[in-house]
């Protein structure tokens, strides 16, 4: 791929545009789990790859499309994962993927998972962008990360120079086991949930409301739910690996 020059002038309020994009840009992803070493918080990460350069704003909406967000790295072990992560094809084409930085104009910098934000890896010279001006943060390098944040900015013609970002679950719906989450592999692959209901169609469909198999769907199963609720297991009725309001919504949907 070509590399465009990174330039730090951009019109105000490209952050707050309307940039929406379908997640099916996402073309390519690899799934880790941050279990090991300092700072390991046992989420689910993804460096998740675009068919084409996109900005900011549209990697934070094909996260939030499959259930994830952008990541931060507010300190030294979150960046030092990340920088572990973003390898393989992809994830530098000139500058590196997207993570959760951002700062909207007249505001201060600010990460998405709202960490405190200490200004402890800009690259030399960054940030490049005008307080004014809308900015975010993409890992630094140019074929490998560096250790280092760049606001990263359309040129004004060259549109965006990176195509990935790293995104973070907090909390997964694998039906199938896999270690992948199911919602990132239905974007890849819409074949996968061809009735389209969200969840893949070799799953178990969604379990019952009626939790205590008596036939009705009352106040024992809503005591069931709200016994094991932020737990897993009995009352996790959308199998989403846990038991929140979106499962009492079913059951009270269900009511009898």
């Amino acid at each position: 791929m070509r590399c465009f020059a990174i330039h730090s002038s951009l019109a105000a309020g490209i952050l707050l545009a309307s940039n929406t994009v379908n997640a099916s840009a996402i073309v390519d992803f690899r799934v880790h789990r941050w279990t090991d070493g300092p700072g390991a918080d046992g989420r689910t990460y993804a460096i998740v790859i675009s068919g084409e350069p996109w900005s900011w704003r549209e990697a934070q909406a094909a996260a939030t499309d499959v259930g994830a967000g952008l990541a931060a790295t507010p300190d030294s072990n979150s960046l030092v994962f990340a920088m572990s992560i973003a390898t393989g094809s992809g994830a530098f084409d000139c500058a590196g993927p997207w993570i959760g930085g951002y700062h909207f104009a007249g505001n201060g910098w600010q990460w998405t998972s709202n960490a405190a934000f200490v200004p402890f890896a800009w690259a030399p010279s960054r940030p490049a962008q005008a307080i004014m001006l809308d900015s975010a943060i993409c890992l630094g390098g140019t074929d490998a990360p560096d250790g280092t944040w760049i606001d990263s900015l359309a040129g004004p013609d060259a549109g965006f120079a990176t195509r990935s970002a790293i995104v973070v679950w907090n909390v997964t719906t694998d039906c199938d086991a896999n270690g992948v989450p199911d919602q990132l592999q239905i974007v890849v692959n819409p074949n996968l949930d061809a009735d389209n209901n969200g969840l893949l169609d070799s799953c178990p469909p969604i379990g019952p409301a009626d939790l205590d198999g008596n036939g009705r769907v009352d106040g024992a199963d809503l005591s069931l739910l709200l016994g094991n609720y932020n737990g897993s297991g009995v009352g996790d009725i959308n199998h989403d690996g846990i038991v929140n309001g979106a499962d009492l919504g079913r059951l009270l949907g269900a009511w009898s």
